[in-house]
């Protein structure tokens, strides 16, 4: 029986016993077998349409029962302290409740602009002169000059200004994050906004020793002197003063804030609105008031907000995570991974990220109170990454003169609604593969996969079988080859690979079984052995993730890498921090090797 079949046959019991329960009778196999099939399926990652019968029958089910939160889960107050209150009416206009969700969402969105001010911001870093990144810290340092009541501004820094060292690219990734830090309030903003006008109108304020500078020169031009003393005394009056800045570039740095100022703009198109104390309807998990309570996580819902003081574990969307209180501050656990929430840090440090097989997972915390995104990227989680380049992969091997990759290219020509040419999708064809890089094959490999498993979405798994069967037959190719690609191709589309929690030591076993470990990559490299090789992954002078094998150039790990091996692959992956590595031998599965 497949995995797929043996859950849907779960379901469906699930769906037979609440079916009896609806009509006041005893479920099959009793309620205790009720109560545990259903804790079984809600912590199973069942595909979508299964997903979507599973929770249609449970909300079923918890009507029935009358239940305000998920069963098994039940709210309670602290350890050692008094009973969670009773739910009642929300109160009215500002609460501590209000405040919190308000505060939530505002740090939500902060967590998400830092990300995007980075990445808007880094273009400045290749501008000539880093005029954007010069005006940009004269505005934020006159900013918070200004939040502190000092009044003297700070002028741009000039292109070389040692005390400034814009060349620095961590210093360049900081004022991206204090860019995002002074815009979480909208005082902060104004602040900002002011302080980018006033450079745009006075770029570098005309110095007060300038006049007295050049009524000194021009009286030592008086003096009856030799040219050439006089020049020397022109020189020596100049060094005693300010450099006066060259009125030219006024300009440019007047255009430099105009592009920051659109800038802002549009990173502030979505800040959140003020909530004016109002608390929408069952948005709360185990929320202090019956109103703003949500019954049970949404798996379909992007964020969860949960009151930490009313529960102490929920499950939500694949995710077991648990939380109890440490003194003043909150144990928050998602899966393997552990993170202390302080309520008391400021706003700005007050958000965490947890690597989970789903995708990071970012809490944000106001007092009791947390907000859950599951983020994913760029849209595939590490799982379904690794589900991915195991078809890369394959389509990477060169066994039979390239075939899975001829293979791969006649089944796109045959899901476009054309025919395959079999003539130029030959052996032959296969000679331009010899001779390109790893790069090229890689970049060609991963638009194949992502061309096809955007088309094999859309078919049943019996009619991409059989058209993947088809093209084989058409380039003399063996139905095993077909249906081994296949496989591959599928759980690329639907079967996220399962993949353990990142360990943090510094070198790690990649097992020959084809298994996937995980690592997470901090300052230091990490070393992965491979088939006795010490493949190094690390971050270069950017902070950019690279992977490399002794003896060959490093190549950058973006979110998947395939590095070819004598008789096999090493499949990388990453998300953030995150890297996972297995190895996959060469051949296909279930055919002879010629």
């Amino acid at each position: 029986m497949t995995s797929w079949a043996y859950w849907a046959e779960l379901v469906e019991l699930y769906e037979y016993r609440v079916a009896d329960v609806l009509a006041g009778r005893v479920p099959r196999g009793g309620r205790r077998a009720l109560s545990e099939l259903r804790d079984l399926l809600l912590g199973a990652g069942l595909e979508p349409a299964l997903q979507r019968r599973l929770l249609e029958s449970d909300r079923r089910y918890r009507t029935r029962r009358g239940e305000d939160g998920p069963a098994a889960v039940r709210p309670e107050g602290r350890p050692g302290g008094p009973p969670a209150p009773a739910w009642s009416a929300p109160a009215a206009g500002d609460s501590p409740e209000t405040r919190a969700w308000e505060e939530l969402r505002r740090l939500a969105w902060h967590a998400d602009l830092r990300v995007r001010a980075a990445g808007r911001t880094r273009p400045l870093w290749g501008e000539p002169g880093r005029l954007g990144l010069r005006v940009l810290y004269a505005a934020l340092e006159n900013a918070e000059r200004a939040a502190r009541g000092v009044a003297e501004p700070l002028v741009v820094p000039a292109e070389h200004d040692p005390l400034v060292s814009l060349h620095d690219p961590e210093v360049a990734r900081g004022l991206a994050g204090a860019l995002a830090d002074a815009l979480l309030t909208p005082a902060g903003r104004a602040r900002v906004q002011a302080a980018l006008w006033a450079v745009h109108d006075a770029p570098f304020p005309r110095h007060p020793d300038e006049d007295l500078l050049a009524a000194r020169i021009e009286a030592a031009e008086r003096e009856p002197l030799a040219p050439g003393a006089r020049a020397a005394l022109a020189q020596a009056l100049r060094a005693a003063h300010p450099a006066v800045r060259d009125p030219r570039e006024r300009p440019a740095i007047r255009a430099a804030a105009r592009g920051l100022l659109t800038l802002l703009a549009e990173l502030l198109e979505d800040a959140p609105a003020p909530a004016l104390g109002a608390l929408p309807a069952r948005s709360v998990l185990y929320a202090a008031h019956a109103a703003a309570a949500l019954p049970a996580p949404d798996d379909r819902a992007d964020d969860l907000a949960v009151h930490l003081a009313g529960g102490r574990e929920a499950r939500w969307r694949g995710l077991h995570l648990r939380w109890q209180p440490v003194g003043p501050h909150w144990q928050f656990q998602a899966g393997g991974e552990l993170a202390l929430l302080q309520p008391h840090l400021p706003p700005t440090e007050r958000a965490w990220t947890l690597p989970t097989p789903q995708g990071p997972l970012s809490v944000s915390l106001s007092g009791d109170y947390a907000l859950l995104r599951l983020g994913t990227g760029d849209g595939v989680d590490p799982g379904h990454l690794a589900a991915r380049a195991r078809a890369v992969a394959r389509l990477l091997d060169p066994g039979g003169q390239h075939a899975n990759l001829r293979l791969a290219r006649a089944a796109a020509q045959h899901l476009r609604g054309g025919q395959v040419d079999a003539a130029t999708l030959g052996p032959r064809s296969a000679e331009r593969y010899a001779g390109a890089s790893q790069e090229t094959l890689l970049t060609l490999a991963r638009k194949g996969v992502d061309a096809l498993i955007s088309r094999l979405a859309r078919l049943t798994p019996v009619e991409a079988e059989a058209a993947l069967r088809d093209c084989a037959a058409a380039l003399g190719l063996s139905a095993q080859r077909a249906l081994a690609l296949h496989d591959v191709l599928h759980a690329a589309t639907f079967t996220p690979e399962p993949l353990p929690a990142p360990s943090s030591a510094p070198s790690l076993d990649v097992p020959g079984s084809g298994a996937f470990v995980s690592v997470r990559l901090g300052k230091s490299p990490v070393t992965l052995q491979v088939r006795n090789r010490g493949l190094s992954v690390s971050r270069d002078a950017g902070g950019s993730a690279v992977a490399a094998l002794p003896g060959q150039p490093a190549l950058p790990l973006h979110d998947l890498l395939v590095l070819p091996l004598p008789g096999a692959q090493v499949l990388l992956v990453r998300q953030g921090s995150w890297v996972a590595a297995a190895v996959e031998p060469l051949g296909t599965p279930g055919e002879a090797v010629p």
